[in-house]
């Protein structure tokens, strides 16, 4: 089993232990483990954690959260900084890090454009 040791686990068990804490957050990835950088994501924890992440830069990208908690943009530094025990939602800047789309947002797409009576 995964230690919860700060970096991007490396194994089955430990990925499934990093989405159910994720997922107690409310938080829900959308992005496929295909797409996931494990260096790039310890890189991002480890300058986190040593104060040289630019958070004001990063923040001109803010993590995208859809209405029911699903991570449109951002996946990385959502499991970074969750690595490295950092509340996005309280990170101090002149921006916001995490941008919230409202309840009654609905995502485009080819199939609901083909549909357009479904509610």
């Amino acid at each position: 089993m995964w230690a919860h040791n700060s970096y991007y686990p490396t194994d089955q068990p430990g990925r499934q232990q990093l989405a159910d804490e994720l997922a107690a957050k409310g938080l829900k990835p959308t992005q496929p483990k295909n797409r996931f950088f494990q260096d790039k994501i310890n890189k991002m924890v480890d300058a986190m954690k040593d104060g040289s992440f630019d958070w004001n830069k990063s923040s001109f990208q803010p993590v995208i959260l859809g209405p029911n908690g699903e991570v449109m943009g951002g996946h990385h530094r959502v499991i970074a900084a969750h690595l490295a025990g950092i509340d996005l939602t309280v990170v101090p800047g002149p921006r916001p890090q995490v941008q919230r789309l409202p309840q009654n947002f609905r995502p485009v797409s080819d199939w609901i454009d083909a549909l357009p009576d479904v509610p």
